[in-house]
């Protein structure tokens, strides 16, 4: 059997074509969004058969997602993850990446509680000795607002504590978080005290929105959006906020003229029971003397 020449050239151009382009496709890659241990814990707990209602809980408690295209959208439908799922998932998508700001100067210094003794005067006075307060903070999980008291006032605050509902059919604008998902350390409140025993307190609450969807049947018409804040306050019995407030501890700082206390501060997020539930929070704190 012979070939014209012409027949050879157009066969081997269609066969490199349909090989080329369909390489990609068959190299079976995934998006890294699908990849994210957030996004397939999602996917774990829908071939495990939980309702829609505990989906939900669960993806609030997982607190934000990985940004998702419209490929990963229609990958996860394919999964059997439900469109108010998703919703919520992109509702809770992390912002993109963007340049790191300028480092934040440290906070002002501000001044003792008491009243100062009358300063000498001279030389010596430039080389007084003094007595310094620094409250260093952790948190291995995302916030929207954090506090800390001094012997009962709060000195130092970042974020919001949201709270109100949204009119029917409306919805609520979602609350920011604090920092960068990789800067976990900060320092909150440095200070100048004076000598004896002080109590530090610290709280900080997590922030979500949710809705009455599911005692509404027409969304559009009757439904509302409210804020949830669960997380711990510094100063419990001054707090006018809704939410769930989780017990409130303390630490006692001890420090002497020349001497720095440090008081390390954790925030702790522990993961609910096997039957279900919104994980519980709690302040621990570490004191160390310079």
């Amino acid at each position: 059997m012979k070939f014209q020449g012409s027949t050879v050239i157009v066969f081997a151009f269609v066969a490199v074509a349909f090989f080329g382009l369909a390489a990609p496709g068959m190299t079976g890659e995934t998006s890294p969004a699908l990849n994210d241990a957030r996004v397939q814990e999602v996917i774990t707990m829908v071939k495990g058969g939980l309702s829609l209602d505990l989906l939900i809980v669960k993806i609030n408690d997982i607190g934000n997602f990985p940004e998702l295209s419209g490929s990963d959208l229609v990958a996860l439908k394919g999964k059997g993850v439900s469109e108010r799922a998703l919703v919520r998932m992109v509702e809770l998508e992390e912002p993109p990446m963007s340049p790191a700001p300028p480092e934040e100067p440290p906070p002002a210094m501000i001044p003792p509680p008491v009243e100062a003794p009358a300063a000498a005067e001279g030389p010596a006075a430039a080389q007084a000795p003094k007595a310094f307060l620094r409250v260093e903070i952790e948190r291995p999980f995302m916030i929207t607002y954090y506090e800390v008291a001094l012997d009962g006032e709060v000195l130092a605050h970042k974020g919001k504590l949201w709270d109100g509902t949204s009119e029917p059919g409306q919805k609520l604008k979602r609350p920011s978080r604090i920092g960068r998902r990789k800067i976990t350390q900060f320092t909150a409140l440095e200070t100048e005290v004076s000598p004896g025993a002080h109590e530090v307190a610290a709280g900080f609450a997590v922030t979500w929105v949710e809705d009455d969807s599911d005692d509404n049947d027409d969304w559009g018409e009757f439904a509302h959006e409210f804020y949830v804040n669960r997380g711990v306050r510094a100063i419990a019995e001054k707090d006018e906020h809704p939410g769930e407030w989780f017990e409130a501890s303390t630490a006692t700082c001890d420090v002497e003229l020349g001497q720095t206390c440090v008081v390390k501060v954790l925030f702790e997020k522990r993961a609910p029971s096997a039957f279900g539930g919104l994980s519980n929070y709690s302040v621990s704190y570490k004191v160390e003397v310079e």
